[in-house]
């Protein structure tokens, strides 16, 4: 399954709550309200590995947007277990970055609200390292400055012939992005939640990846974060306005989360409607925005 198909079952689980299948359980803890409950329920919830990941990202942004919750917490480390819990954090520790590195590797910093208010009294350092990381990851992973690339590897002969000289981004690179990706979540998260008319939001909104996007779509669940910001704060006009630089899939996908009136609804669809260029990328046709849209005016 690519990273489109995955993006595809979120919004699917999103639009309808109906499950569908073990492997979209990437969708369900990226998109469930009830986060512990998701936990609680998760099958098998250390294969695969990044499944961690993304609980330890829910659980960070609903310590910014809730405040502590030791509780939370511990039905995390219970549902993964000790042995998962410490090589999370050692990877946190290994980080090629120091920004929040250390924080992010320190159990006490989720299990001790003393700590944890500690961490959130110096609101200038971890605005300014929240920044440095998102502009950094904009630059490098969004735009692909930088970014080293190698030989696509052929899974077959028939690969190699239709992909001959395709280069892809390194695993070195995926490695880096893989270890640095819970730093980056928790950063946009402390800005959407602390400052969330910061400009780099929307930039990681607005701009889409220029090369693949992490199997797992990672990185799309960022662009999808930054975007649900944007239009609470702008409001629809900011989609309107940027149509051409916007998925199809996450003009769907704030439909689904934001709130729309009539007005706004006819205005977004007649902009859809002039559009003159055919979209490649992705798994939603406008037929299927219109047919969301039809029912939210109902």
């Amino acid at each position: 399954m690519c990273e489109y198909c995955y993006e595809s079952a979120m919004l699917y689980f999103v639009a309808s709550g109906r499950r569908h299948g073990i492997y979209s359980r990437f969708a369900y803890l990226e998109e469930a309200d009830d986060l512990k409950t998701e936990i609680e329920q998760l099958e098998d919830p250390n294969n695969p590995e990044p499944l961690i990941d993304l609980a330890f990202c829910r659980l960070y942004d609903h310590y910014l947007t809730y405040g502590f919750d030791a509780g939370l917490f511990n039905t995390l480390q219970n549902k993964f277990g000790q042995e998962a819990m410490q090589a999370y954090l050692a990877k946190r520790q290994a980080c090629h970055n120091d920004l929040f590195r250390a924080e992010l590797s320190r159990i006490k910093l989720l299990t001790n609200a003393a700590q944890w208010g500690r961490f959130m009294a110096d609101q200038e350092r971890m605005h300014n390292h929240a920044l440095e990381l998102l502009n950094s990851y904009y630059d490098w992973w969004v735009l692909g400055i930088g970014k080293e690339k190698e030989k696509r590897k052929p899974n077959s002969i028939d690969e190699n012939l239709l992909f001959p000289d395709e280069l892809m981004t390194a695993s070195a690179e995926w490695d880096k992005f893989h270890a640095l990706y819970p730093a980056l979540f928790f950063s946009l998260s402390y800005l959407i939640n602390h400052h969330c008319d910061s400009d780099i939001i929307r930039k990681i909104a607005l701009t889409n990846l220029k090369d693949g996007a992490d199997i797992w779509t990672k990185d799309l669940w960022l662009q999808r974060r930054a975007m649900i910001n944007c239009v609470k704060r702008d409001g629809y006009s900011l989609i309107v306005d940027n149509l051409s630089q916007i998925r199809y899939e996450l003009i769907y996908y704030v439909l689904l989360k934001v709130t729309i009136n009539l007005a706004e609804l006819s205005v977004l669809k007649a902009t859809i409607l002039s559009e003159q260029s055919d979209r490649l990328t992705g798994t939603v046709e406008r037929e299927y925005i219109f047919e969301l849209m039809d029912q939210l005016a109902a």
